[in-house]
């Protein structure tokens, strides 16, 4: 059998290259890396010799049309180009796509790039690389083996670094959110948000143009609550906090709440694990130890977590294309929609002031509405 054909589109200066996007299928078995695209000629020169690809392009439609590509990946961090780049792809006959976090800036073109696909049956992968990760896979292993009980209640954080509230929510909340799905395997009934400007109810005022092409967004405060149809709750929040002399990824991860033990999974996907054994976390009491898990093969190499985990998800996305199979533990398409969704209830539950039902009719930016409603 031939090999698989493989390439990038990356735009320098407007979302890069992700992390390690365009290198995710060179050197995998069973693929050819061929080309690779970037709008701007340095950034173009730069990431031919770092991938090695035969051939360069500046305009990633020819790339397309020319290269007969059965995979690609979608690299930009920047969110504003990928609906035209997955659907350019997907029009062109790609097999497979590995696209960047997060999936989209509204819920409009995660609706649209979706459906171009199904149609095209061109399967989508997602950059969440903690759901590809042993840790939050023994996780999961953990509570379907009942170490921790019946599951009760994930209370999870953003980095709540300088970029707190709504920018950490949609830019690195994503990954969380799509963990909390994957360990809770169940679907969103509705969600509850608060969100602040320094201790206030954020205002049109607040509102303001997020970095990299997020659309719209307001607060430097975001508390949420989701409620699931398996009777679990799950919490996130990313709250201004005091920076000096800490970890800024001290804070990134989450709990999770059964009824025999608590599991706590910090700065994944490097690797940070720890299990305490009652269902109560009492400081000073003589249970209030926890107990690390160490998965030894993976904490040896942690220092090339994300080329792993981008890796275990382009196997996946290999095998289930030359398997004509549906993808397994890693988020697909409709996973970065579903944690787009559960990011843009947050805003929507400010907008109208109570609860949002999933799905969300409102499928538009919530500020937009919110601006458009009081011009």
């Amino acid at each position: 059998m031939s090999k698989y054909r493989a390439g990038a589109i990356g735009s320098t200066g407007k979302g890069n290259w992700g992390h390690g996007l365009d290198v995710a299928f060179v050197g995998v078995s069973d693929v050819d890396f061929v080309s690779i695209a970037d709008d701007d000629p340095e950034g173009l020169k730069a990431a031919t010799e770092r991938t090695g690809a035969k051939a360069s392009y500046i305009d990633y439609h020819e790339m397309l049309n020319k290269e007969n590509l059965d995979f690609v990946a979608v690299c930009p961090r920047w969110v504003g180009s990928h609906r035209d780049m997955i659907t350019a792809a997907a029009e062109a006959g790609v097999k497979g796509i590995f696209c960047e976090k997060p999936f989209a800036p509204t819920l409009v073109d995660a609706d649209a790039m979706i459906e171009t696909c199904e149609r095209t049956k061109t399967r989508v992968v997602v950059a969440h690389q903690r759901r590809a990760n042993p840790y939050e896979r023994y996780a999961k292993k953990l509570i379907r083996d009942g170490a921790i009980g019946d599951l009760l209640t994930i209370k999870a954080h953003g980095k709540s670094d300088l970029r707190s509230g709504s920018q950490d929510l949609v830019v690195l909340g994503t990954h969380i959110l799509d963990s909390i799905r994957f360990i809770v395997d169940s679907t969103v009934l509705w969600a509850t948000g608060h969100v602040t400007q320094n201790g206030h109810d954020v205002t049109l005022n607040d509102v303001k143009s997020g970095t990299e092409e997020i659309g719209l967004i307001a607060g430097n405060g975001v508390s949420a609550y989701y409620a699931f149809e398996n009777g679990v709750s799950a919490y996130f929040d990313s709250l201004p906090r005091d920076m000096s002399g800490n970890n800024t990824d001290s804070a990134f991860g989450y709990e999770i709440y059964g009824t025999k033990a608590i599991l706590s999974m910090r700065t994944l996907p490097e690797g940070n694990m720890f299990i305490h054994e009652y269902n109560q976390w009492l400081p000073g009491s003589k249970n209030e130890e926890w107990k690390p898990i160490i998965l030894d093969d993976w904490g040896i190499i942690s220092s090339e977590y994300i080329s792993l985990s981008n890796e275990i998800i382009v196997r996946e996305l290999i095998d289930a294309v030359k398997n004509n199979r549906e993808l397994v533990d890693v988020s697909t398409d409709t996973d970065g929609r579903a944690a787009l969704e559960m990011i843009m209830a947050v805003h929507e539950s400010q907008r109208i002031g109570g609860r949002v039902s999933f799905p969300m009719i409102n499928r538009e930016n919530p500020y937009e509405v919110w601006r458009r409603e009081t011009a």
